[in-house]
């Protein structure tokens, strides 16, 4: 068993990785600008812990995970839909171990409580992408090597690997202090050693409140010890099944038991409102958005504010890393986007539909996809309609009147003028123009 494990291990990094290592090359540390450690740990402290960070994450990385990223060519004019090998990749199986659903989450989860998110892309002979893998490693450090930036990854199993920083998908949040990678999350500290206090003490306390079974009041004053010795003779006498098999319990006027029934733990709501409004405000959400009851004015606005943005980072990160220069510049991208309709009510939707097709800038099938039904295909479904209201302006004249312009007045002549008049006798006419046929003076 634990020799599989090894060879799984050692299995995973080398279908990451491939078997070509540059460990043999003399690597010095990268010097930035912005601090003499060239290393990133990516630590959260306890914050993936809490329920509460947990939540909040969640909300983030499961809307994510809906992403539809495809293969683009840009013109000035258009943005046609590639429809290749790219397209399945990136949208059903980005690596064997994982769906584009699970991936895309991983990512949003590492961008939300790392700050930093990073993807190693894996391509053949001929540079095509054959495999995208998340790195989840426990240390991070920049070297160079010839004037190049490389990254060595270190993991929980004493793995490593060295690449080229170029190669990497890496995204950044809270990306400021330092030159590289996006900063620590040491504001969020103090709500979360607050969030773990509360919850320890909340835990202590539900455990008291089950363990306690009443009050026992004795009417006169006594000694400690012999407050202690009356506890147990009650609970010996009364609340064991073996002295007390009828559970009728009968008292004198020295005692006075009050059984505690209700066993709810009291929550300090203000507590629990401070912890969540801050870690929901640290990370983008609200309680309506992660207890899904949010109104499609909220999630619109969630989307906006939140998801379009990655997805404008992935955007840009994929495409730099995964097409060259050249293909760049021949309009290749890859844009990542969700069905941003997805979040509209019904009547918003019928709306969206119908002003779409009154244009004609929609098709039937595009209007079917927008409400989740199966589309037609073929030449039916990409069939647009159009309503007879709107009309090219070019031929409005003609549609509305009947008329194409061919009956309009011609332009007025232009005015007749008086010719030169005749040259006097004696005198030459004017050579300062050649003749039509341009004459000498035109062929010169």
């Amino acid at each position: 068993m634990w020799g599989e494990n090894m060879r799984e291990k050692r299995g995973l990094l080398q279908t990451i990785f491939g078997g070509k290592r540059d460990d043999d090359k003399s690597y010095s540390a990268y010097k930035l600008l912005s601090s003499w450690e060239s290393t990133f740990v990516p630590y959260s402290g306890n914050a993936w812990d809490i329920n509460v960070v947990r939540s909040a994450v969640d909300a983030f990385a499961r809307r994510v995970s809906t992403a539809q990223p495809r293969h683009v060519r840009t013109s000035p004019e258009t943005t046609t839909a590639v429809h290749g090998y790219l397209d399945r990749v990136l949208q059903f199986k980005p690596n064997p171990y994982m769906t584009a659903s699970e991936f895309y989450y991983k990512l949003a989860a590492q961008y939300k409580v790392y700050n930093n998110a990073i993807a190693y892309p894996v391509f053949d002979e001929s540079r095509k992408l054959v495999a995208i893998y998340p790195i989840n490693a426990q240390y991070f450090e920049l070297l160079e090597y010839m004037g190049t930036m490389y990254c060595r990854f270190k993991f929980a199993t004493g793995s490593s690997y060295i690449c080229e920083y170029s190669r990497l998908i890496h995204i950044r949040r809270h990306f400021l202090e330092n030159d590289i990678f996006g900063d620590n999350n040491k504001p969020l500290e103090p709500v979360l050693k607050t969030a773990n206090t509360f919850n320890q003490s909340m835990s202590k306390f539900a455990e008291l409140v089950a363990v306690i079974r009443g009050v026992l009041k004795v009417s006169n004053a006594v000694k400690t010890e012999d407050l202690n010795k009356r506890r147990d003779d009650f609970i010996r006498d009364n609340l064991r099944m073996e002295n007390n098999g009828a559970g009728v319990i009968v008292t004198d006027a020295k005692y006075d038991y009050t059984p505690i029934t209700d066993k709810t733990t009291p929550i300090p709501a203000t507590q629990l409102s401070y912890v969540k409004e801050e870690v929901y405000d640290y990370f983008g959400v609200s309680k309506e958005i992660v207890e899904n009851t949010a109104t499609p004015e909220q999630e619109s606005a969630f989307y906006s504010g939140e998801i379009a943005p990655f997805f404008h980072k992935l955007t840009q990160a994929f495409t730099n890393c995964i097409f060259t220069e050249r293909e760049i510049g021949y309009g290749n991208r890859v844009l990542f986007s969700a069905n941003a309709i997805q979040f509209a009510t019904l009547p918003e939707k019928v709306s969206a539909a119908k002003f779409l097709t009154e244009i004609g800038a929609a098709t039937l099938d595009q209007i079917l996809t927008m409400f989740d039904l199966p589309t037609i295909g073929g030449e039916e479904g990409s069939r647009r309609v159009q309503t007879l209201n709107m009309v090219n302006a070019a031929l409005a004249d003609k549609y509305q009147t009947g008329d194409d312009g061919a009956g309009k007045d011609p332009p007025p002549e232009p005015p007749e003028t008086d010719p030169p008049p005749a040259p006097k006798d004696g005198e030459e006419e004017d050579d300062d123009n050649p003749p039509d046929d341009g004459g000498e003076e035109g062929k010169k």
